[in-house]
Formats: structure tokens, C-alpha cells, sequence
């Protein structure tokens, strides 16, 4: 059985808690270290509890508790092979010390009574990816931060019992928001951000073949909110031929979340 707790989720700063019956890890640690402490507190955990953190990407939103965790910590840490040596040489300039694991593409790594398989995405960072986690029952993927959905990003969501999808921005908030042109065309871009529209047509193809259960992420502060999230989503199924009330589709919060979803 898998336990998911998406503790924080937007563009300020991301950690989900996964646990299986016998494995803890965390999925990015974007928030301070307080704030990983408070977190895991809120579902009655505390750091010691945790076997090991995935990273998906360097970007601040996803490793800004790294540091000090690592200075406090000797939690083995796994992330892909250029992300790993770009954070372990910032980590080694600072004199912090380190437990960092390197991973391959497609390749599978046993923590504890899981098994992890890192896969590609496309994201302006520098070796970014998703992540496919399973207990030899059910499997989870985990795919946020990416600017598409690539035939490898597809194959991997198609192999889940539960999808945690980004659903990052609306296209007509970013469009007419305050965000500079250049920035507006990374977030659009093959290596930015993933729409709602985009998000509610892979789940479209995806009920199709019979999957039924996400987890929507990594909702962006200023180009979107939860209701456009939901509404357009909805609308994307229904012209699909789908009752978006006969489909499991969660949103994770931006603020601290205790919410609790099982997969048996």
C-alpha cells in the first residue's frame, strides 16, 4: 500500500511525501529546512523517519532545503547523474557534507521495499526528470516541470495506478499577466511549464485507457487558481466523451497540506 502526502506544491516550493509499508522518501525538498520539518510534522513523521529524497531537478523550488538538511542529515539522496554533480560541487564548495546517489535514465534503483525508476523530462534545467515508484503491487509516477509530455513521460504515466501530473498555468492568465515577455515565452515553451489545457488532454488519453486516479501539481502563484484548474480540466474530458465526476482528480494545495490519498 502507498500513502501520498503532496506536503508543498507551486512555483515557491515543492516536497511530496511518499511511503509504502516500510519505505518513507520525499520528492524534492524546495522549501526551507524549517518548513521540511513542519511538514513532516503536520502527518506525524519527523526527518529520522525518512529513507531517502529524490531530487527531480536543480532549480530552488526543489532543493532550497538541501543544504541544510545535508549539513544536519545523512539521508542518501538520488537524483541523475548531472543534476548529482552539480549539486554535490555547490555542496562541496560550501564544505557541506553529502550522501548523494547518482541514477541513469530507465534504470531501476531498489530504497527499501520500493523501486525507483528515473525517467526524462523536458525542463530548462540540467538533467531533469519524473520518477516511477513501485512496491511490486501498484506504481505511482510522478512527472512535474516539464513543457510537454513526451512519448517516454506518456509510457511511463500509462504504466500507473495513481498520476501525479503537473497542471502549472492557465494560458489566458499568463498571457494577459505581468510576467515579461521573455519569461511568458519559457513558461510556454518545450522546456517550461505544463497548461491546464495540455495537463486535461493527457488526461483525457489517459481515462481512455481506463486509468482513473491523479493528483494535479505544481499550480503556479500567479497564472492560475484552482477553480480555472478545475474548469478547464473538467471541460477537456467532457468534450472527450468523459464525466469528469466518474474520474478521481485531485489538486494539490500551494500552502501546506496534510491531505492524505492510499493507493492499495
Amino acid at each position: 500500500m502507498f500513502t501520498i502526502h503532496p506536503l508543498y506544491s507551486s512555483s515557491s516550493g515543492n516536497m511530496f511525501h511518499i511511503a509504502s509499508s516500510n519505505t518513507n522518501i520525499l520528492i524534492d525538498v524546495g522549501v526551507s529546512y524549517k518548513a521540511v520539518n513542519e511538514g513532516l510534522k503536520s502527518i506525524g513523521l519527523s526527518i529520522n523517519d525518512i529513507d531517502a529524497i529524490l531530487i527531480t531537478h536543480e532549480h530552488t523550488d526543489h532543493i532550497k532545503g538541501l543544504p541544510l538538511l545535508c549539513r544536519k542529515n545523512d539521508i542518501p539522496i538520488y537524483t541523475c547523474f548531472e543534476t548529482a554533480t552539480y549539486i554535490k560541487n555547490d555542496l562541496n564548495s560550501k564544505n557541506i557534507p553529502h550522501h548523494i546517489i547518482d541514477l541513469d535514465y530507465n534504470v531501476p534503483v531498489k530504497i527499501g521495499d520500493l523501486e525507483i525508476c528515473a525517467f526524462e523530462t523536458s525542463h530548462d534545467a540540467i538533467m531533469p526528470s519524473g520518477y516511477k515508484i513501485t512496491d511490486g503491487n501498484s506504481t505511482i509516477s510522478f512527472a512535474t516541470d516539464l513543457g510537454y509530455i513526451s512519448p517516454t513521460v506518456y509510457e511511463n504515466l500509462s504504466m500507473s495506478d495513481f498520476t501525479i501530473l503537473e497542471s502549472n498555468y492557465d494560458e489566458t492568465m499568463l498571457d494577459f499577466g505581468k510576467y515579461p515577455y521573455p519569461l511568458k515565452r519559457r513558461i510556454k515553451g518545450i522546456t517550461g511549464h505544463l497548461s491546464n489545457d495540455a495537463c486535461g488532454q493527457a488526461l483525457a488519453k489517459l481515462v481512455s485507457e481506463g486509468h482513473n486516479r491523479f493528483l494535479l501539481a505544481h499550480m503556479s502563484e500567479n497564472n492560475n487558481n484552482l477553480e480555472i484548474a478545475k474548469q478547464t480540466v473538467s471541460s477537456i474530458l467532457t468534450q472527450n466523451g468523459y464525466d469528469p465526476s466518474q474520474i478521481e482528480i485531485n489538486f494539490a494545495t500551494k500552502t501546506l497540506s496534510s491531505e492524505e490519498y492510499t493507493i492499495c
